[in-house]
């Protein structure tokens, strides 16, 4: 294949550009950001100038579900979004309220997003701005937080094409009224609502109580399908 030098050690940089592909789109794009697109230079210009390589961006990480994550990712989740080239269709990974507005200002097309820290949906102004940006949106897991009933409200007037909503992760401290949870089932064909929980005060401690809703009818009780990233 000519991809060995003269003493006889592999030269990674003359691998053919379907072979680059194959073996980089098996490495988890976290280790492309940090340290494989710096193998070579015909590593780093299709890690750099490919953004198909960055339509499906995948960054979880354990630390997710802590409350200090590292510092660096959310310079890694941007440059993997720049990447693309407005390309993204989906997102998987951490995100806070900056990265979010960043995200749905550079990929126009994403279909689908999949949070997995911990993010608390309170402001509807700040939903009712990001879901106007998201108008291919199809798909949304939220893995952590609290929502408010005004930012699920926003979701469904702003994202016509949304078709599966996962909030079962998350919480929410009052019931959600039946008008805004038949506007949801009308239009969401997959939703899972935010579990209630009951806060309750004894003396100066404020103690919470998960209180699950009751069992599902309807569109409600339609089993989710795993979002296809």
């Amino acid at each position: 294949m000519g991809i060995r030098s003269r003493r006889g050690t592999r030269d990674w940089a003359a691998l053919p550009l379907d072979v680059l592909w194959t073996i980089l789109s098996l490495v988890p794009q976290d280790d492309i950001l940090r340290t494989a697109g710096l193998v070579c230079a015909s590593w780093r210009r299709l890690a750099l100038d490919e953004p198909l390589l960055w339509r499906r961006i995948d960054l979880p990480a354990e630390k997710d579900k802590d409350g200090n994550p590292p510092a660096t990712w959310k310079a890694r989740a941007c440059a993997a979004v720049r990447r693309s080239a407005g390309r993204c269709e989906s997102y998987r990974g951490r995100v806070n309220r900056d990265f979010l507005l960043f995200l749905a200002g550079n990929a126009p097309s994403l279909r689908s997003l999949h949070v997995t820290s911990r993010f608390d949906m309170l402001d509807e102004k700040f939903m009712t701005v990001l879901a106007k940006k998201l108008p291919m949106l199809e798909e949304l897991v939220m893995s952590k937080g609290r929502i408010e009933h005004s930012s699920l409200a926003a979701l469904v007037d702003h994202c016509p094409r949304l078709q599966l909503l996962d909030a079962g992760g998350c919480h929410t401290f009052n019931s959600i009224g039946e008008s805004l949870q038949a506007r949801l089932e009308s239009k969401i064909k997959h939703l899972r609502l935010p579990r209630l929980q009951d806060v309750r005060f004894r003396g100066r401690i404020g103690l919470v109580r998960a209180v699950p809703f009751p069992p599902p009818t309807g569109r409600l009780g339609r089993q989710l399908k795993p979002v296809g990233m």
